[in-house]
C-alpha cells in the first residue's frame, strides 16, 4: 500500500498542468533564469521555470520571446532572440530551434490591471 502511494506521488510530481515532465534539462546546468538574472516575479510566471524538462528555447511564451505584433496582439513564438542568447549558445549545441511546448506560456491576454492586482507584482514607471 505504501509503495503504491509513493509511486503515485512520484508520478504526480512528474506532471504539471497535465504536461509530463521527463527529467530536468537544467540538472547540472545553470538555468536560464539564473544566467539572465530574472527577478522572482518574472521567474515565477515564466514557463521556462515551470517546465524544466525542456530547455527554454523550446518553450513557447517565455518572457524573452514575447513580442508585440501590433497594439493588443502579443505572441510568444519569436525564437530569433534565442539564436543570440547566451543560454542557447552555451547549451543549445547549435541544434535547430523548434518550439516543442505550446499553449503553456505566459497569459499575454491578461490585461495590465489584472497583472498589477496579483500579489507581489508592482507597477514600474
Amino acid at each position: 500500500m505504501q509503495r503504491g502511494i509513493r509511486r503515485l506521488l512520484e508520478e504526480a510530481r512528474g506532471k504539471e498542468d497535465g504536461v509530463a515532465q521527463e527529467g530536468d534539462f537544467w540538472a547540472g546546468k545553470t538555468a536560464c533564469w539564473e544566467m539572465c538574472h530574472c527577478p522572482p516575479a518574472i521567474k515565477n510566471e515564466c514557463p521556462a521555470s515551470k517546465y524544466t524538462a525542456l530547455p527554454c528555447w523550446e518553450v513557447e511564451g517565455t518572457y524573452c520571446k514575447l513580442e508585440m505584433k501590433e497594439v493588443g496582439i502579443v505572441t510568444g513564438t519569436d525564437t530569433s532572440i534565442c539564436e543570440v542568447c547566451r543560454v542557447y549558445r552555451k547549451y543549445g549545441e547549435g541544434k535547430r530551434i523548434e518550439l516543442k511546448l505550446r499553449g503553456k506560456g505566459i497569459n499575454v491576454n491578461m490585461n495590465i490591471q489584472e497583472r498589477l492586482s496579483r500579489p507581489g507584482v508592482k507597477a514600474t514607471k
